[in-house]
This record gives structure tokens, sequence and C-alpha cells, in this order.
């Protein structure tokens, strides 16, 4: 059976809030909790050959035991939020509702390459608008305090702390430009997945601490980074909007 016909009999056999939350669920653990947790091992064993390619000082690294404990806390009590927003959404739109053209659309076709990029290209780009207007949103006086500084006690990144967050910001900047374009734009659960998985792998490379290859477009962890140290640049996640604010920096300013 080729993949398409695998995909049909899926849907066909389960249901559909089944499959939708064994994906996603799925889908998070291979993109941001396999990747994180392969980076936080590496800060355990903080053996020199890995340690060189930290991006910020060791004298800067804070205590692993201490800060491995309380971002994986963080993060986890963030994803069990994430899971019960989706259960709800799920209970509500299938269960109350009776409405599951309301939810993703799963269907037992798969979407054409074509369908696939568009729909994959256009989430990601209304995701960094939504996001970087968000993230600087939080970062006025008015609301940094109370809901940003959180995820800023890490000055020096490590990947489990990538949703270490008020459950306030992990909605605003981790949950809404997520959910928002996929449902308006009513794109396939499998491009969804995609999606998510694109967005988490990103968020634990982003957040890792290490010096990595650079990715076409200027990405790499150090710019996210110099926004952990700085916190007045890099509010975006693809750099387009930083760019056009004039808030996008790849370095820290030389002193004079």
């Amino acid at each position: 059976m080729d993949l398409s016909g695998r995909w049909e009999s899926i849907v066909k056999t389960y249901p559909t809030p089944l499959v939708e939350m064994a994906g996603m669920l799925g889908t998070q653990v291979v993109s941001f909790w396999l990747p994180a947790g392969i980076f936080t091992v590496c800060d355990l064993l903080a053996w020199p050959s890995l340690q060189k390619y930290k991006i910020q000082p060791a004298r800067k690294q804070p205590a692993q035991a201490s800060i491995i404990r309380k971002a994986f806390l963080g993060s986890l009590l963030n994803q069990l939020l994430s899971i019960a927003l989706q259960a709800l959404q799920l209970l509500l739109v299938h269960g109350i509702l009776c409405r599951p053209d309301l939810g993703y659309r799963v269907s037992p076709k798969l979407p054409s390459l074509l369908e696939f990029i568009t729909e994959f290209t256009l989430c990601q780009l209304a995701r960094e608008i939504i996001y970087y207007y968000g993230h600087r949103i939080l970062h006025h006086p008015l609301f940094y305090a109370r809901f940003h500084r959180q995820h800023h006690q890490f000055r020096t990144p490590v990947a489990l702390a990538t949703l270490y967050a008020h459950p306030v910001e992990h909605i605003v900047t981790n949950i809404i430009p997520i959910a928002w374009p996929a449902r308006v734009l009513d794109i396939h659960i499998v491009t969804m997945w995609a999606f998510v998985g694109a967005v988490g792998l990103q968020a634990a490379l982003a957040h890792c601490g290490y010096q990595l290859r650079e990715i076409p477009g200027g990405w790499k962890p150090e710019v996210h980074d110099l926004h952990h140290e700085l916190m007045t640049v890099n509010y975006g996640l693809i750099g387009i909007l930083d760019r056009m604010h004039g808030t996008r920096a790849t370095e820290k300013p030389k002193r004079r």
C-alpha cells in the first residue's frame, strides 16, 4: 500500500479527534522534545569538545542541574496547557457542536505538493507577523514585568527553556501564531503537522545555545541568542520584519 493509501486507511479507521491529537503529540515529541533532550544531554555532559561551541562564554552558563530542572518543568507545564487547549477544541467541535468542519481539515486525500508548499509558506509568513508584533508588545513595560520577564530569566538560553514562559505569553507567542493562520487558511492536517514540526525544531535550535551552521536567509541560533542577551533586537523568527523595523542584528555591537 502506498503512502496515500495508508493515510486514507488511517483516516477511515480511526476517529478524527484521535488522528489529530496523536499526530500533534507525535510531531511535538519528535520535532521539539527529542532535539531539546539531545542538547540537554550535551549540556549535562559538558565535554570540552562540546563546550567550545557554546555561543556565550562559560562564565555566563548557569548551574546546569538547577537550570535544566526549572526549564523542563516550565516547558512541560506549557506543553500540558497546549494539550489541554487542543483537547478542549476537539471536544467543542466534535462533541458539543458536532461541527467537524470547524476543526482542522482531516480528509482521506493527502494535499498535493503545490497545495502543501502554498499552505506551509502562508502559515510561516502569517506566523512571523503575529509573533513579531505580539513579541514586541510583550517587551513593552506594561507587559514585560508581568508576563515576559519569566522567559528572559534565561539570559543564556538552553533548549529546554524554549517553552519556559508565563501561560499568557505561551498563548500569545506559541499557540495563536500557529493555530490562527492554520485555522483561517483551513489547511490540511498533514500540512499542519509539518508546520508544527518546523516550528518546534526551529524553536529548539534557536534556544540550544550552541553555534550551528547558518542556513539560507541568515538564520542561526546566535540570532535569537542575541535577543536573550541584549533584549532589544531580533523580535521575529525569520528576520523579515526585523529587517523592516531595523531590529535585526547578527552580532553584538562593538564597544567604542
